[in-house]
């Protein structure tokens, strides 16, 4: 009990320091504003004449305003999936700091062992993320709701839940891993900053994915923060998807679903293979476990090495 309270305190903690910190959490959710000033200025259009060449000649049957909803379904996905990112790498920035500032000193003269310390800097991370992460879902499908149907049932809510952990857990594993190499804030600055201008284009949360030429596109679906975008994008937009393709009502023989699963990226496709959604949640599981393991291995060794 001692040392679960001692790893409990820690994680308190950590939390505390990251929620108080204002500067943190806006510039955790920096990337995500971006996204959304982009689509409000230029985004919106490019996503919706990628809909409409695939909707070419079905204008007839489906409705302006599951259109509307379609794309802006893809622009919470953008935002949660860079906010899964984000806000993650922030959180883990007291590492850094805690260095900086000596405090890992103190930590290290506790009789808590390295290994809690590190874990309590994870579970910190991660709490944090997810009710962070949690709060923009709920704010972006209540505008959703507000603004017309989504068409979501209740499994779709549990799976984004899921999905949203999941992203989570992979992004703080994969970010605390680089977080033993850098030894004063400026630097974790400068990796924030290229992190916040590639991880829209990654993710396809910028410009679909489908626009890269096949070499891009293999290398981004290795990443599994593209495979936690995917998996979002199908269960927050995928009501609205199969709702239009309803009103097409099979004139098509599914050509229109086929096309806007192909040019959205609505499965994780890599040299060759495409995963089914129970493989791509597989293949990040395994990342993230590969990435955990790693940090149990390796940080107790290197944490408070000068």
């Amino acid at each position: 009990m001692a040392k679960l309270r001692g790893l409990l305190g820690l994680t308190k903690r950590n939390m505390m320091v990251f929620f108080n910190d204002k500067g943190a959490i806006f510039f955790s959710m920096l990337t995500p504003i971006i996204i959304l000033a982009l689509y409000l200025l230029f985004l919106k259009n490019t996503f919706v004449s990628s809909l409409e060449g695939a909707a070419a000649g079905l204008s007839n049957f489906i409705s302006a305003a599951d259109v509307d909803q379609f794309v802006n379904g893809l622009l919470l996905t953008g935002i949660i999936s860079t906010a899964l990112l984000t806000i993650p790498y922030n959180a883990l920035e007291i590492i850094v700091k805690d260095r900086e500032d000596k405090v890992d000193l103190d930590m290290i003269s506790t009789p808590v062992k390295r290994w809690e310390i590190i874990l309590s800097y994870f579970l910190a991370a991660v709490t944090a993320a997810f009710l962070q992460t949690m709060i923009v879902l709920a704010c972006g499908i209540g505008i959703l709701a507000v603004n017309g149907s989504m068409y979501l049932v209740a499994s779709d809510i549990v799976k984004l839940v899921g999905v949203i952990f999941l992203g989570t857990v992979s992004s703080t594993a994969i970010f605390m891993l680089f977080m033993m190499f850098f030894r004063n804030m400026g630097t974790c600055s400068a990796f924030m900053g290229i992190l916040s201008a590639v991880s829209g284009f990654v993710i396809g949360a910028y410009i679909p994915l489908s626009e890269f030429n096949k070499t891009i596109q293999n290398v981004c679906n290795l990443v599994p923060a593209t495979g936690i975008s995917i998996l979002i994008r199908n269960y927050l937009t995928g009501g609205v998807l199969r709702h239009m393709d309803e009103s097409i009502g099979g004139v098509d023989n599914g050509a229109f679903m086929d096309a806007m699963r192909e040019v959205f990226s609505f499965n994780q496709c890599t040299f060759g293979k495409t995963f089914s959604l129970n493989q791509s949640c597989i293949y990040i599981i395994i990342v993230t476990v590969i990435f955990i393991a790693a940090i149990r291995l390796i940080y107790p060794k290197v944490y408070n090495k000068r």
